[in-house]
């Protein structure tokens, strides 16, 4: 009887850590696609770099989670779904109006701030998937497979927080220089405009 308890716990502890697995592997799903497309519209060098980089870890992480899966449901499909991704979401009207007046660094800015938040949350869903394992006393291999995907957000998320600001200050300066020069260009034109104009009533 005792031994049949125990086969049905950890039968139990299985099926708890494989839904937790899939809800991950759902996440990192929807982070290589978001991930993707921040590859292709990031404008600043060294974000572009660390996000290639991520890219690659996450894809290994997908790889990492699926064989858990696959080991501790007993052939199980991953699943394919993605999650919902933690963004801040403005209303619509708000967000219409911020994708349409937005510069490419401004759009920048606010992408990489929400980088940000994508990675701590990840890290805070890795944590709790830790604790709630080690709790069940569930599959080791499981807990160290985790432990390293935890260790990778932890790690982009630092460096996000670290040069995020420095980035952002980079970016509005050099808007608000192209802004000023922009508007010397203007002026010289209209200055050369009302010259030629001058020069063409004189001759007449």
């Amino acid at each position: 009887m005792s031994h049949q308890l125990d086969d049905n716990s950890y039968s139990s502890a299985n099926a708890i850590a494989v839904a937790g697995l899939n809800l991950a592997l759902s996440f990192e799903n929807a982070s290589v696609e978001r991930l993707e497309k921040r590859l292709s519209e990031c404008i600043v060098p060294e974000v572009k770099q660390k996000i290639l980089h991520h890219l690659d870890q996450t894809k290994k992480q997908q790889e990492r989670l699926r064989e858990r899966i696959r080991v501790l449901g007993t052939g199980m499909t991953p699943t394919s779904e993605k999650g919902r991704l933690a963004i801040p979401e403005p209303p619509h009207k708000l967000k219409m109006m911020i994708e349409s007046s937005s510069s490419d660094k401004e759009r920048e800015v606010w992408e990489s701030l929400n980088d940000l938040i994508i990675e701590r949350a990840e890290a805070i869903m890795y944590r709790g998937g830790i604790q709630a394992l080690q709790l069940l006393k569930a599959d080791k291999k499981t807990i160290k497979e985790l432990e390293k995907c935890l260790k990778e957000e932890e790690a982009f998320g630092d460096w996000l927080e670290k040069n995020n600001p420095k980035v952002a200050k980079r970016l509005m300066t050099t808007q608000i220089e192209d802004k000023k020069q922009g508007k010397k260009k203007m002026r010289k034109t209209t200055q050369e405009e009302k010259e030629e104009e001058a020069v063409s009533a004189a001759a007449v």
